[in-house]
């Protein structure tokens, strides 16, 4: 067990500015001698320090993450994030991922319904026709920013595609909006407006394109995301138009942020690592499903959420009592040497892998790690199909909490 004092200020700015080696060391430190730990209130830019006096627990072992997730002494519905939100943007913005039953169980049965195995075919055929139309889009450049041209852009275009944005206008707008729902930190954005407007401001946006594309599918079907929602019912319940909005909200963040970051981590993975690369492509077709999930524990595209405490409950020697904040730390669980051989070597071929990219597991367990999987699949398939002596650039990283955030990450390949 090591004994040397390092910085844990998890709920600090500072923190989350410092390198990703600083912070890795203080969540081994955690796991190995404080993996239930008490913290102050998190810094934030979305809420009134007069309002933000709430400490939280940090669940750091794997273990713990697990238990935690599958146990009903926890909810979502005060808050997922480490930051505090106000009870409207929950509702307006974060769908069942801040519900619990019995209202998170029939909107995501409602949700479950709609992609029955014809509908899943689908998506996974658009999702391949996409990233391999981005891919050849970029490949007359001879240049790109990773992050803006594919890791924004390909999930960006493929959301627009699920609810059935043809026209170009709303398209682009759709992308932006999703752009920006998760950078209420970026200086892009607050250099214009308080970090809570830019993701109300995003969230409005992306309702109200929802509700006016819902209203023309409930007169004229078509094959795509929102037509299957509107006919969807579960237990003879169907959507309001205002969880069908909030839905689409979340499923922007989701598609746009996660696999985003997943798409420029992996790749980035693979450069800096060539014999993994050149073991993954002795065989990809055959290799790449492990390779995906190993990409995915490397770099958890999510870094945190949180739930709070229903009940007394004892976990890991600590009693964490009603009321109390709890943050489920991924990106420290998936280092977590008692789960991991290993933990800080990249093994594409790594066969055990429970690592919790998509959750802990329980009621809230990501419903599309099916989608997030092709979709990271059929990126790295067509980069390296088409643009094989890729080389990479010096990366720019922002600070988050939330995200493994890279800002950009310049590319050239041979045209």
């Amino acid at each position: 067990m090591s004994t040397t004092p390092v910085l844990t200020d998890v709920e600090t700015f500072a923190f989350w500015e410092r390198s990703r080696q600083e912070r890795m060391a203080a969540f081994k430190w955690l796991r190995e001698n404080d993996p239930v730990s008490w913290h102050p209130p998190a810094d934030s830019l979305l809420m009134d320090p007069e309002d933000n006096v709430n400490g939280f627990w940090a669940l750091t072992k794997h273990a713990h993450i697990q238990e935690a997730s599958r146990s009903r002494a926890f909810c979502s519905s005060q808050g997922i994030f480490m930051e505090d939100m106000p009870e409207v943007v929950l509702a307006a913005a974060m769908s069942f991922l801040a519900m619990d039953p019995p209202d998170h169980g029939q909107m995501r049965g409602i949700v479950q319904t709609a992609f029955g195995p014809k509908q899943m075919r689908t998506l996974e055929g658009w999702i391949r026709e996409t990233a391999n139309e981005v891919v050849a889009g970029l490949r007359p450049q001879g240049q790109a920013d990773l992050v803006a041209d594919l890791g924004k852009a390909l999930p960006g275009l493929i959301y627009s595609h699920f609810i059935g944005v043809t026209d170009a206008e709303m398209r682009d707008k759709v992308v932006a909006a999703a752009d920006q729902l998760g950078s209420w930190n970026d200086p892009k954005y607050t250099e214009h407006m308080e970090p809570i407007m830019v993701f109300a401001n995003a969230a409005e946006i992306l309702s109200d394109i929802a509700l006016e594309l819902a209203e023309l599918r409930l007169k004229e079907p078509g094959d795509d995301m929102l037509t299957w929602l509107v006919q969807a019912e579960f237990e003879g319940r169907k959507m309001d138009d205002w969880e069908i909005a909030s839905f689409f909200v979340m499923l922007s963040g989701a598609s746009n942020d996660t696999t985003g970051h997943a798409i420029v981590d992996s790749i980035m993975a693979l450069e800096s690592h060539p014999e993994q690369k050149a073991w993954l492509f002795e065989d990809f077709e055959g290799r790449i499903g492990s390779a995906v999930e190993e990409l995915l524990r490397w770099r958890c595209p999510i870094v945190h959420f949180r739930r709070t405490a229903v009940q007394d409950y004892d976990i890991g020697g600590k009693t964490i009592k009603e009321g109390d904040k709890v943050v489920f730390w991924y990106v420290s669980g998936n280092y977590d040497e008692d789960v991991f051989e290993n933990p800080e070597v990249l093994d594409l071929s790594r066969e055990r892998n429970p690592h919790l990219a998509f959750g802990g597991g329980g009621i809230h367990f990501c419903l599309g790690n099916a989608l997030g999987r092709t979709l990271l699949k059929a990126a790295l398939r067509e980069v390296y199909t088409q643009l094989p002596d890729l080389q990479l650039g010096e990366a720019t990283y922002g600070f988050s909490n939330l995200f493994e955030t890279m800002r950009t990450l310049p590319a050239t390949w041979t045209v």
